[in-house]
């Protein structure tokens, strides 16, 4: 039955379940996201399915933070929604010319770094989250103002 998707799950479901596994997680290859698709209840699902919801989202692949190419949504057309919570838990976000850091309150730190991690943007070369302390290490410390301003987009903080 071709139309298997569809009478199981409506089109629109395929594509957020989609757009929230990658949120969660890295991709390097279609396959791995069909694969997880039929995982999660979806039949019928085809190489050509996963590169249309692919292109409907917007989605390019690049490289992470250790040089392998994944899928991510593109910052400027999916934006990482940040409710008004996770910037009540922000301290401050400052840097010392080499490293961006964010003072979180107790417990906080981690889910901000993977709020900066879920996307992948050119200015951030990676994060470390401790307990109550985000580091973020730009990708060109003669451009750490930019990757402040990243930082503090990402976490719906004012510039």
């Amino acid at each position: 039955m071709h139309g298997a998707i569809d009478a199981f799950c409506p089109e629109e479901s395929i594509t957020t379940a989609c757009k929230r596994l990658l949120q969660q997680q890295s991709f390097s290859t279609q396959d791995d996201i069909r694969a997880r698709l039929i995982e999660l209840g979806f039949e019928d699902v085809s190489q050509s399915t996963v590169s249309r919801l692919l292109s409907r989202l917007g989605v390019a692949k690049v490289p992470n933070a250790y040089g392998k190419k994944v899928y991510c949504l593109t910052v400027e057309n999916e934006p990482v929604q940040v409710g008004s919570s996770i910037a009540s838990q922000i301290e401050f976000i400052t840097h010392n010319q080499l490293v961006v850091v964010v003072k979180t309150h107790p417990g906080g730190a981690q889910l901000v770094a993977r709020l900066i991690d879920i996307q992948p943007h050119a200015e951030i070369l990676g994060t470390v989250g401790g307990n109550d302390t985000v580091m973020i290490a730009p990708k060109d410390i003669s451009r750490i103002e930019q990757c402040e301003q990243v930082v503090k987009a990402r976490l719906g903080i004012p510039a």
